[in-house]
């Protein structure tokens, strides 16, 4: 017999044998495991074995028993892995999950820094520089003045024109300053 028959064959054998114990071996998978998804993946990691290991099809006098112990034997793996998954978790110390809300606070907040980081970035250097003295070095009007050598009321007007850049990227992103306090 040339290897494309054999090869037919060998499908054609395995198609059998999937379709005859398929629903069984997943029942019994699924009456221990009591979870769909994981009866299913023994079932088929099953299956995949055989279908990597045809000559054990040949070999098996009661494939029916031979199938239901190799599934035994997988599923007291799986449960072996289960309870080493535990036990890990269970040695580890506890640490309470971020609430929805502090997760949803911190993901606004880097929101509102980046809308803010890229107005201070369009800003000309002056009016940048202006802004970065005051909010950032915390420098009152009157020393930024005295630094730059320029007018306290061009301070007060470069602050005023910085923040208003602030509040317009902030409200074309949907990010409300008033959102800031929140």
């Amino acid at each position: 017999m040339d290897s494309s028959n054999h090869n037919k064959a060998s499908k054609a054998a395995f198609k059998e044998v999937y379709d005859k114990y398929w629903e069984d071996l997943f029942q019994a998978a699924y009456k221990r495991t009591r979870d769909a998804g994981d009866a299913s993946d023994l079932v088929q990691d099953l299956f995949i074995s055989l279908w990597d290991h045809p000559e054990r099809l040949q070999q098996e006098e009661d494939l029916g028993a031979y199938l239901f112990v190799a599934l035994r034997n997988r599923i007291f793996n799986y449960f072996e892995k289960k309870t080493v998954r535990l036990n890990y978790l269970l040695a580890q110390p506890f640490k309470p999950v971020e609430s929805e809300e502090a997760i949803f606070s911190n993901i606004r907040t880097r929101e509102i820094k980046a809308c803010v980081a890229a107005a201070i970035s369009a800003m000309p250097p002056r009016m940048k520089e202006i802004y970065i003295l005051s909010r950032e070095q915390h420098l009152s009007i009157a020393e930024i003045a005295g630094l730059l050598g320029i007018s306290p009321q061009t301070v007060k007007n470069q602050l005023h024109t910085a923040l208003g850049k602030i509040r317009t990227q902030l409200n074309d992103n949907g990010l409300s300053a008033f959102s800031i306090f929140f």
